[in-house]
């Protein structure tokens, strides 16, 4: 039992089959492969793209099939695709991931933000349209005047009604605003809120919308090319991610020992630190180096998810802080006092500051984003963490499948490790030779 596992992945990284138990197992292998591609693909289009479940269905059946045959015709694509698959969680899985953060940032927090700012455009058109315009409304600041006037009127002609002869005061009263003018203005200002607040919504939801469809499948054609790239570096360059000492390395440089050629095996202590071996479960300097790399940007966009957020919760805070003290306002109360034939009467009118109605009223959403955003950040850590590992799993699983350029690589890092040797024990004889003559010399004199 312990042999199958061993046999399919030979029969998986090599094209050396025969009879048709090896054909089978081949295909079988190659379909459960495919089959776990198509799921991951059906995931992603279903709660990425909002597709409906029949069509990602029939798109992902059509994958499978599409993948199954490539796979078990071809061994580059077998290899590109086990090394697209760990690229997912790599630095090009990073950015995917930093990507859909940021949209939902900008789907919740940034939405909100210009939802809020909206609210407190409206809210000032409506105090300016309570309190300048309308002045036959009953309860605005101008027809309140209007009505103390009058009533200040009625009773000046009481008290000028001495029962012979009476004094009639005749006085009209009436309110001029130029509110003709200042209505068609507000209107203006209206008109001009809610069509910018309409375009801006048309063109965040075009962007939002064609980021949520286009996005996905930018990023995986930019992932896939990045895996073709990788692949293709570590083919035609020797010199590219080969630090590694690799069991083909060490199976190298045991034959150059048996041989009676130079070997380099054990390492020294700064050369181990230089060369890790791999597969390790130990970290290395150069373990934490990747480590510290990926997690690099991860900060940056933490920082700015935290400033878009702590942007949003500050509006919010700050609308409801004034709303609640503009709530605590009262009318403010104008006393009038008249004096006829010395009899002092004393009239008063008020005056409401601010509407209720035309309060506005905020919206937070952190709880839209947060929950997901720590999902997101919570993956990442454990990618950052075992991103070493991946990259050393990426090389080990190309040097399985491409073992002509692996031996090459080989070669060029041990050749190189000797020649390090060569010069250090050349510069050691050197020291000690010049150490000698010296000697000699102050000896002879």
């Amino acid at each position: 039992m312990g042999s199958i596992p061993t046999h399919l992945v030979r029969l998986f990284t090599t094209d050396h089959r025969t009879g048709c138990r090896d054909v089978s197992l081949h295909f079988l292998s190659c379909f459960l492969f495919s089959l776990l591609l198509g799921s991951l693909l059906l995931l992603g289009l279903r709660f990425s793209l909002q597709y409906s479940l029949l069509v990602c269905g029939v798109i992902s059946g059509c994958a499978v099939l599409l993948l199954t045959s490539s796979l078990f015709v071809s061994q580059r694509v077998r290899c590109f695709a086990l090394l697209f698959l760990i690229s997912c969680a790599l630095q090009q899985g990073r950015n995917l991931l930093l990507a859909a953060g940021m949209g939902l940032v900008l789907l919740w927090n940034v939405s909100n933000t210009f939802q809020n700012l909206h609210r407190v455009a409206q809210s000032i058109v409506c105090n300016l349209e309570n309190q300048v315009h309308l002045p036959d409304a009953p309860s605005s600041p101008l027809q309140t005047q209007v009505n103390m006037i009058r009533e200040t009127c009625k009773r000046m002609e009481h008290f000028l009604d001495f029962g012979v002869v009476s004094f009639g005061v005749d006085i009209r009263v009436s309110g001029h605003a130029e509110s003709e003018e200042a209505q068609e203005k507000l209107q203006e200002a209206t008109q001009m809120l809610n069509a910018t607040a309409e375009k801006a919504e048309a063109i965040y939801d075009t962007v939002s919308t064609i980021g949520n469809r286009v996005a996905p499948g930018i990023s995986v054609l930019i992932l896939a090319l990045m895996t073709i790239l990788f692949l293709k570096m570590h083919r035609q360059n020797k010199r590219y991610l080969n630090s590694y000492i690799t069991p083909e390395f060490v199976r190298y440089d045991e034959q150059q020992r048996a041989e009676g050629r130079p070997h380099v095996l054990p390492l020294t202590k700064k050369e181990a630190k230089r060369h890790p071996s791999i597969p390790s479960a130990r970290p290395t300097l150069i373990d934490g180096m990747s480590v510290l790399t990926f997690f690099i940007p991860v900060v940056v966009q933490l920082l700015t998810w935290s400033a878009l957020i702590g942007l949003d919760a500050l509006l919010y805070w700050i609308i409801q802080t004034v709303n609640r003290h503009m709530r605590q306002f009262r009318p403010i109360d104008v006393p009038l006092r008249v004096t006829l034939n010395g009899s002092p009467k004393t009239f008063s009118y008020s005056i409401e500051m601010f509407k209720k109605e035309c309060l506005p009223q905020p919206t937070i959403l952190l709880s839209q984003s947060l929950a997901p955003l720590s999902v997101i950040l919570v993956v990442l850590a454990i990618m950052g963490l075992l991103s070493p590992k991946f990259l050393q799993a990426k090389i080990l699983l190309i040097e399985r499948f491409y073992g002509d350029s692996s031996a090459d690589r080989v070669q060029h890092l041990h050749a190189k490790i000797v020649r390090k040797r060569s010069k250090k024990k050349l510069k050691a004889m050197k020291v000690v030779s010049y150490a000698t003559n010296k000697q000699k010399w102050l000896h002879t004199v």
